[in-house]
């Protein structure tokens, strides 16, 4: 979602354009200072049309969002433009998915009283993302989210939404930021493709008639996309993996792995769906050990005749910046993502869990999740603070993969066998973990855990769940960003 404050958007332009050096003729600088320090307080109704104070200051919003989408380096080298690029963009809220290397396209389409402008393309082979303008001479209905038809030759492409934000410019002009992976419908690296919008807000109409019709080419090593050749076989079990390549872009880093199973057999629940009995899958970490979040993993695969399988997993993992010299794959092997039918029974998750120490530290180890150490708690008048290190690899820096219980949880569990009754869990939560703070990499990742204010007389618990995660730590691969 994004957080556009109205008042602070004004507030940023009158203040930074008055503020920085402005490198250009003196007397530009006092006209556009001039409009700026007469532009509305505006309210919550946005019938004050910004066009109406000023096609200039109008048409310098338009810019900004635009460069800022897609090119923060070089908006933030322009006069007036480049010192309110972070505050603008802080006010605007549009995301933080800005793209240095895009296709300046600028291509316009109207239908009836509604213009659509794409104004910027990024490609990367997996994902799409597009700047856009959308002008309404009656005005918009609600705030925008496109979800075209997006098509390559006779072929209707599927795609995942990644993104649809953007902010009014006034009562009727809207600019915005979309992006579309295609990891279940792989579109090649260069293409050409059309991209159809028949509906402005998100609803499926139909595929005719087609409205605002857009075609153009796409060319993901136009834009910036490295390919690093890995080439890197590992075997577990029956399956063999051959790690193929690495993809870095401008907004993913996505890893392609063939896999081979000569004995592969349809499970009998799943009427010949392929049923693995594990995951094989990656953390990815960059050259400081920090991981790289998982934006999701598809896989697309053949049954053969004697349903031996063969076919390619993608995994998808955010952006890394143009200062990362290298980035780790650590493959795992996930038990956790199964159906755990055993003998026509549901197996549930077990944990580890040990009683939080409060005068001393508290050392929890797991099986498969690497172990925990809690420095120190403090119970304090409005919150509970744990400050806790984790000795393991880790997916993210936004969940742990740690709770905090209480006596009653602990019970209802203990009362389970071990929680392995049907849904032991109801009428029980978990203790809110109302913040999660890294505060660096030391023997460990550290972080502060913010909870609600805790009665100090009473016991708590840190429980971890068993995933059957398994890690491959001698097949782990680096992958130097400086060799391409």
């Amino acid at each position: 979602m994004n957080n556009y404050n109205e008042d602070k958007f004004n507030e940023i332009l009158k203040h930074k354009a008055k503020q920085e050096n402005i490198q250009v003729p003196e007397n530009l600088k006092k006209d556009v200072l001039k409009t700026l320090n007469k532009l509305p307080d505006r309210k919550v109704k946005r019938k004050n049309k910004l066009s109406k104070v000023s096609g200039l200051v109008a048409g310098l919003i338009v810019c900004l969002l635009t460069f800022n989408v897609f090119m923060p380096a070089y908006a933030e080298s322009l006069p007036i433009i480049g010192p309110t690029f972070k505050e603008i963009n802080e006010a605007i809220g549009i995301g933080d998915k800005y793209v240095k290397g895009s296709k300046d396209v600028d291509i316009t389409k109207k239908y009836k009283d509604t213009t659509m402008t794409i104004n910027n393309i990024y490609y990367d082979g997996v994902e799409l993302a597009i700047a856009y303008e959308l002008k309404s001479e009656t005005g918009f209905d609600d705030k925008p989210i496109i979800f075209p038809i997006i098509r390559s030759g006779f072929k209707g492409i599927q795609y995942d939404n990644e993104e649809n934000n953007g902010e009014f410019i006034d009562d009727n002009t809207y600019v915005g930021l979309a992006s579309y992976s295609f990891t279940n419908d792989k579109l090649p690296d260069k293409a050409k493709i059309e991209f159809i919008v028949n509906d402005l807000y998100g609803n499926w109409v139909g595929y005719y008639p087609k409205k605002l019709d857009f075609k153009f080419s796409i060319d993901s090593k136009d834009m910036g996309k490295e390919v690093y050749t890995i080439n890197k076989d590992i075997k577990y079990g029956e399956e063999s993996f051959k790690i193929r390549e690495v993809i870095k872009s401008k907004l993913n880093t996505v890893v392609y792995v063939d896999v081979y199973n000569e004995n592969s057999k349809a499970n009998k629940y799943y009427q010949g769906d392929y049923l693995k009995e594990y995951n094989f899958e990656f953390i990815a970490l960059d050259d400081k050990g920090i991981p790289l979040n998982n934006k999701g993993m598809e896989f697309d695969g053949v049954f053969k005749a004697k349903k031996s399988l063969i076919g390619t997993s993608i995994f998808r993992f955010d952006e890394i910046s143009q200062e990362t010299k290298s980035i780790t794959l650590i493959p795992i092997i996930n038990n956790s993502n199964r159906m755990s039918i055993i003998n026509n029974r549901i197996e549930n998750v077990k944990y580890t869990i040990e009683k939080i120490n409060k005068d001393n530290e508290t050392l929890i180890k797991s099986s498969s999740e690497g172990e925990y150490i809690i420095n120190d708690i403090d119970f304090q008048e409005d919150k509970t603070v744990v400050n806790i290190k984790a000795k393991k690899y880790l997916r993210t820096l936004e969940d742990i993969n740690i709770s905090i219980w209480d006596e009653e949880k602990l019970d209802k569990y203990n009362n389970s066998n071990k929680g392995q009754e049907y849904e032991w869990y109801k009428g029980t939560t978990d203790i809110e973990i109302k913040e999660t703070k890294f505060n660096g990499l030391d023997d460990g990742y550290n972080f502060t855990l913010t909870l609600p204010a805790l009665d100090k007389n009473k016991d708590y618990y840190i429980s971890v769940p068993d995933l059957g995660i398994k890690v491959l730590e001698n097949e782990k691969i680096t992958v130097d960003l400086s060799k391409n």
